[in-house]
């Protein structure tokens, strides 16, 4: 792990500046090298600081904002890709080897984002700052132990089968607890993968902490105790915790904190649609030239790489609508999505839910995403909390200018989901974690995408093979 873990006073610099920025243009910024440990470590402003920069880092291309998206919908069935982009075209094509750098970068800002998190959270406690209290340094403690969880269970979902492949036994990443400022020895940080089920109760751990430790809050660009229960609430559903994964759920819809928004005018802005979102500015837009902005937006604007496949254009054209719909059309066709040009010039469907500049806030978590558990672990679950499924469900169905089903099936649920979460990052682990293919039958790629296949979950990067002692013999299989 010791060649992406950076030293950490850059990176914490970068916090603190943007900090500082956002507060007063004409504070004057200490030079880069005496920014050390022991003064980030006394001043609460800095350490205040530190903790805004981590979600500066989950703004980073790779780590929150855009590459997620395009992991999960080139290799399902719910994306298609035509670029020239041969790292991308291996992933689309099941031929991914394990120095593409597409599936290397969300290790190195991934670890990048939980090591600076283990800065705050081991240092903060024994920091001694007049007037920054026991309940403060707890606040920003909790805040960031819900940015090393987000951070573990995303790259879980990138590099480990899921929970239903092995019970969990199956190998995942590397539990990084500690800090690692460059100066420690090297073998110290040489860490072994943990297995599924270690690396979600680490994250468990961290969101009940979370929980515990947050407020109430209508800010959906921070954690709040909502903001971790909901992360928890996708987390039990993936682990078929149905009670917990349901009440966990039920709670952030009962919250107050947001609200189901009656149109899809939500997307690209900071709406109570969002339970978390990035608060994406101009500034992180410059990066993200290699994601889901500009591969997943029609030419000319974006690449045209990146559209939606035959297959989820047919599920959202074959809905029955509502009387009354005046649109023709699920309106998820009409209001999140749009008919471009791809590369070749060839008319396609896009999402229109960020634009190729990446500027835009961008939704991690919904709270429409409440309703779907709820009704998941309600209906596999066999219980009955908050409201019905059907009526979770016929909710969403109406928004969508659908007409009410009269019960509701898993195979109903899986369908609102793909159509609903277009190219938001959830359908790739929703067939996963349902022992389903990734492919429909009679693609070119269907048997390599059939659910345990090697393939199915991406590789651990080549060079944290090569350089990690711990890691030799332990590479995913088939790479």
């Amino acid at each position: 792990m010791k060649t992406i873990l950076k030293t950490y006073k850059i990176l914490l610099l970068i916090g603190v500046l943007s900090f500082v920025y956002s507060c007063d243009d004409e504070l004057e910024i200490s030079p880069e090298d005496s920014l050390t440990e022991d003064v980030v470590f006394s001043s609460e402003f800095a350490i205040r600081g530190a903790l805004t920069g981590l979600y500066g880092q989950a703004r980073e291309v790779d780590a929150l904002n855009g590459n997620r998206y395009a992991l999960s919908g080139i290799q399902s069935d719910e994306l298609t890709f035509v670029g020239s982009f041969t790292s991308l075209a291996d992933l689309f094509e099941y031929a991914t080897q394990a120095t593409n750098t597409i599936t290397q970068e969300p290790w190195d800002e991934g670890y990048e984002i939980i090591n600076n998190a283990n800065f705050i959270i081991t240092k903060v406690p024994d920091v001694d700052i007049i007037d920054f209290t026991e309940e403060e340094k707890a606040l920003v403690i909790a805040e960031a132990k819900f940015m090393r969880a987000m951070m573990y269970f995303e790259m879980a979902r990138v590099y480990a089968q899921p929970f239903q492949f092995d019970n969990g036994n199956n190998l995942c990443v590397p539990i990084s607890k500690e800090p690692f400022d460059g100066g420690a020895s090297p073998t110290d940080f040489d860490l072994p993968r943990d297995n599924l089920s270690a690396v979600h109760a680490f994250i468990i751990q961290d969101l009940e902490d979370a929980i515990a430790g947050l407020p109430v809050s209508t800010d959906n660009t921070r954690a709040s105790k909502s903001t971790a229960q909901a992360l928890l609430a996708r987390l039990r559903l993936y682990r078929e915790e149905w009670s917990e994964a349901a009440t966990l759920a039920n709670e952030v819809i009962n919250s107050g904190s947001y609200e189901f928004a009656s149109d899809y005018s939500f997307y690209k802005t900071l709406s109570d649609e969002s339970v978390f979102v990035l608060a994406n500015t101009a500034t992180d837009g410059t990066f993200g030239g290699s994601g889901l902005h500009n591969f997943g937006n029609p030419s000319p604007a974006g690449r045209g790489d990146l559209f939606y496949s035959e297959f989820l254009v047919n599920a959202l054209e074959s809905g029955v609508l509502a009387p009354g719909n005046t649109e023709g059309k699920d309106l998820r066709l009409v209001q999140a999505a749009i008919p471009g040009n791809d590369t070749n010039g060839v008319e396609e469907i896009f999402q229109n839910k960020i634009s190729a500049t990446g500027n835009d806030p961008l939704p991690i978590i919904r709270i429409t995403e409440m309703y779907f558990i709820r009704a998941e672990a309600n209906l596999r679950g066999g219980l009955s909390v908050g409201d019905t499924p059907v009526n979770d469900i016929n909710l969403i169905r109406g928004r969508a200018g659908l007409a009410d089903l009269v019960t509701v099936t898993l195979d109903d649920i899986l369908n609102e989901r793909l159509k609903e979460f277009a190219s938001e990052g959830h359908r790739r682990m929703d067939l996963l974690r349902n022992r389903l293919p990734l492919r429909q039958a009679g693609n070119p790629q269907f048997t390599l995408a059939g659910f345990g296949a090697d393939k199915t979950i991406y590789p651990i990067p080549a060079n944290q093979i090569n350089s990690n002692p711990a890691l030799q013999g332990q590479q995913n299989p088939g790479y």
